[in-house]
């Protein structure tokens, strides 16, 4: 994480929450797996593009260093836009009891006017951008991926209903396993150290051209 990023947080005594949004659909990933010799493994799928969009969040408290999940489900086959990313806001500004730096990507959906009316009104919330086309950076698109690939790889639900259940479970399984979620943040390879992050900003003024 920047010097500066972090410097502004911790001046502010505020929770880092990171927020991303992904797509689940009924078409699953598709990894290898164990069969009787001679007996391909069969993928049927219900319906190759039902999908259910979600939004999650990753909160980190100021002191304690607390890795928690919070998570958004859509309705069925329906995108977020702005105007319905407002309501997870509030959610989380209700949930998390102190000033908020939230961190995410530059796509349209969070410039929307909606978004930027909401953070007008709640001050509390400071936006720090994530640089341009780094989800690496983002801890909740490896959760994504962790569900995605490890916990539902080859999961093939018969319709939209026993899909968004399934990963209702997951995402709560996701919240009961802070340190699962401490690994997904170090995989990024951010730090929450600040001496760590100012010898990051020496090195990389030392590189030429930069």
């Amino acid at each position: 994480m920047k010097l500066e990023v972090l410097k502004r947080a911790n001046r502010r005594h505020a929770y880092i929450v990171f927020v991303d949004e992904a797509g689940f659909m009924l078409s699953p990933y598709v990894r290898r797996t164990w069969a009787r010799r001679g007996c391909t493994p069969i993928i049927r799928v219900a319906e190759q593009h039902g999908r259910i969009s979600v939004v999650g969040a990753i909160s980190i408290s100021p002191k304690r260093r607390i890795f928690r999940f919070h998570f958004w489900i859509s309705a069925a086959n329906a995108n977020f836009h702005g105007h319905t990313l407002v309501p997870f806001l509030e959610f989380l500004r209700r949930k998390i009891s102190g000033p908020i730096t939230l961190i995410w990507d530059q796509i349209a959906i969070h410039r929307a006017a909606s978004i930027v009316k909401y953070l007008g009104q709640h001050r509390r919330i400071v936006v720090e951008p994530f640089p341009p086309y780094a989800p690496e950076l983002n801890p909740v698109d490896n959760a994504w991926g962790y569900v995605k690939c490890a916990r539902l790889a080859n999961y093939t639900p018969p319709n939209l209903v026993e899909l968004r259940a399934q990963i209702t479970k997951e995402f709560r399984r996701l919240q009961h396993r802070p340190n699962l979620l401490r690994s997904f943040f170090n995989h990024t390879g951010l730090t929450l150290d600040p001496r760590e992050c100012y010898m990051e900003s020496k090195n990389e003024k030392k590189i030429p051209g930069v």
